[in-house]
């Protein structure tokens, strides 16, 4: 009884009600007249293993901590198996050391039984990975195919959502954002198809036949008649290929719209390869009274250096630090070291993702009077943002 109550909790202990006391490690037994009740210390795996291919092929052995020589209880070691290195140690919290040897023709044994086994399970594994990759593949190459039809039919559409100067509560203009009109019939989030668009290069296409669409319309509102500002975001390696570049320019200029109205946003979600090329690129635009504006500041890819290298004068606070406001979230911080950041440095600043009017007044306060979120507007349709447009023209 003195030695169960050291017994660490980890051991297995269970009753066998027979008379036998064989191949244990150490047991106790309690013999009267009634009959005897052994309790076993030993691993019931070591019995498995050792009724199904040997009897003296396996050695358990018990000793304390300081006397790993002196064994408390042990097989007899007919195959000397403790001269080699013991296959598994365990010291517990009570002082006990269990080691087990194990015959190494056992494990051949063991290994030849499971290599059918395991070759099975190889097989149905490997073709499960074989199905998911070979799905993952069909549905990219599906998806990018009907990508393509859709540039070609122009299925991808401009919405709008308006962003606002709230120190006197007119729009400063608006961000371009795209959405996929599948078959003229379907409505197809960005999130399920812009990823895979950035990642191939079939954004380009994209932002062609969305610009286009743009210019058009917005043109039949006489937008070149206001002061109003169109944001469209582009990825860096558009910013990286002059060539392409200046067919934007070209498009914009043989509309009614002037360039500085237009704005490219640099989004963050992926990183320049070249920087002085996009620097080029970038003074090109300027020149033509194209503004850039860095977009998801502090989420992507080096902000603070693409400011420094870019030198760009604009730049968008990401809805993730805006709902910080009114909270305990560490970002907050973050959001006052942007702002402090931009204030410094006399860039425009727009904060993106506001939905209420306590974020919309911080953000006041803190001197972020550009604003856009769903507390002004969700994005809109052409139609609705036409009345919206029109509606705001009015107050001059």
């Amino acid at each position: 009884s003195v030695f169960i109550k050291k017994i660490n909790k980890n051991l297995s202990l269970w009753a066998i009600l027979n008379d036998k006391n064989e191949q244990s490690i150490l047991s106790l037994v309690w013999k009267d007249e009634r009959g005897q009740v052994s309790i076993d210390f030993e691993p019931i795996i070591s019995d498995v293993i050792r009724n199904k291919y040997c009897d003296d092929c396996i050695l358990s052995v018990v000793s304390t901590v300081g006397n790993a020589d002196k064994k408390i209880s042990s097989h007899n070691d007919v195959k000397n198996l403790s001269s080699l290195p013991p296959l598994n140690t365990e010291v517990f919290n009570n002082g006990l050391i269990l080691r087990n040897y194990v015959d190494p023709q056992l494990l051949s044994l063991i290994s030849i039984d499971l290599k059918p086994l395991l070759f099975i399970v190889g097989v149905f594994f490997g073709l499960i990975i074989f199905l998911f990759i070979n799905l993952y593949i069909k549905r990219q190459l599906s998806l990018h195919s009907l990508i393509v039809k859709g540039v070609i039919r122009k299925e991808f559409i401009p919405y709008y959502q308006p962003i606002i100067n709230v120190k006197n509560n007119r729009m400063y203009g608006c961000e371009v954002l795209v959405r996929w009109w599948f078959n003229k019939k379907e409505l197809i989030s960005p999130d399920d198809f812009i990823p895979y668009a950035e990642n191939s290069g079939l954004i380009i296409d994209i932002t062609d036949v969305l610009l286009e669409k743009t210019l058009t319309q917005l043109s039949s509102l006489n937008w070149q008649k206001s002061t109003a500002v169109i944001s469209i975001n582009l990825v860096p390696e558009q910013l990286e290929n002059k060539q392409q570049i200046r067919k934007f320019v070209d498009m914009i200029i043989k509309s009614s719209i002037s360039p500085k109205q237009i704005a490219f946003e640099i989004t963050e979600r992926m990183s320049f390869t070249d920087l002085d090329k996009a620097a080029i690129v970038i003074d090109y635009l300027k020149a033509q009274g194209i503004n850039v504006k860095l977009d998801d500041a502090g989420t992507g890819y080096g902000s603070f250096s693409y400011i420094q290298h870019l030198n760009l004068q604009s730049l968008k606070i990401d809805k993730m630090f805006v709902d910080t406001i009114g909270t305990y979230d560490h970002k907050l911080f973050v959001l006052d070291s942007i702002i402090a950041f931009g204030k410094k440095a006399g860039m425009e600043m727009i904060a993106e993702g506001v939905e209420t009017k306590q974020q919309s007044d911080y953000l006041l306060q803190s001197g972020v009077y550009l604003q856009q979120g769903f507390y002004f507007s969700e994005p809109l349709k052409f139609e609705q943002f036409r009345h919206y447009f029109q509606r705001d023209q009015a107050k001059i």
